[in-house]
């Protein structure tokens, strides 16, 4: 990661605390995690390479904030309230008062006490994140989810996750399912515990394709083309064979990848 990108990132990281921070204690109705990020991204946009988007069409400074955020629940400087939200907590406020300096609040996360800058291992490889899981997408059978295996030790995602999410589109028929059907498990993507993305891989004949992503198992809320709420249809011309999806809930992007292309 360049070292203006980090420096912008441990600024971000910041003005999220800032933010949150700045909210009524007493005020039930807290911000949502996008509108955060939304008001961070305004107060420091993203430059040169950051502006960079990745195959999901998230830029690439916009991920890799997502990830380092984490860092700020880890902290206990954060809270993650209900499925799409963040509070700060008395630690986090705390931090902002104790460590004035972005240079000490980054030290402080990274537990040491000399100012260090923000570049983790875990920062550097979210910038590829989405690129290597689409080039490992073929190793998986078609018509099987990708997914950690339940021995693997696994303390949660590190943000809310859906309790499922389907690619449901005009080609559910096809795969022994329904068309535009939510519900049906032939459409279903399994969660990837290792890079937090939902993924699935099936065999397709040529054609032209539309598809949103539903999630748990219902209209209510869906994502279309752009990641827009409720927006247009994605669609996607495939030559045949098997093809994947995926799915980041950080970004509400769905990228698909013909095998072999």
């Amino acid at each position: 990661m360049p070292k203006k990108s980090v420096e912008n990132t441990a600024v971000r990281l910041k003005a999220i605390l800032e933010i949150l921070a700045s909210q009524d204690p007493s005020n039930p109705a807290r911000t949502g995690r996008a509108d955060v990020l939304k008001q961070v991204l305004e107060r420091v946009p993203l430059e040169g390479t950051e502006a960079e988007f990745l195959a999901s069409g998230v830029a690439r400074g916009e991920r890799a904030l997502v990830t380092a955020s984490t860092k700020l629940v880890k902290a206990g400087w954060i809270l993650k309230e209900g499925r799409a939200g963040w509070s700060i907590t008395g630690t986090g406020r705390a931090a902002l008062a104790d460590f004035p300096e972005v240079e000490q609040l980054q030290a402080a996360l990274r537990g040491t006490k000399e100012s260090q800058t923000v570049v983790t291992q875990a920062e550097t490889h979210s910038e590829e994140v989405l690129e290597e899981a689409l080039r490992d997408a073929s190793a998986v059978p078609a018509g099987q989810p990708h997914g950690s295996h339940p021995e693997d030790h696994y303390d949660g995602p590190s943000f809310p996750q859906p309790n499922a999410v389907a690619v449901t589109g005009n080609f559910g028929a096809l795969l022994g399912g329904e068309d535009w059907a939510p519900a049906d498990p032939a459409v279903q993507l399994g969660f990837d515990r290792s890079d937090e993305l939902w993924k699935l891989t099936v065999d397709l004949p040529s054609g032209d394709y539309e598809y949103k992503a539903a999630l748990n198992g219902s209209w209510d809320e869906n994502y279309g083309y752009g990641a827009h709420f409720d927006g247009a249809n994605y669609g996607f011309h495939h030559a045949g064979g098997p093809v994947t999806f995926l799915y980041d809930h950080a970004t509400h992007t769905v990228v698909t990848k013909p095998d072999g292309s």
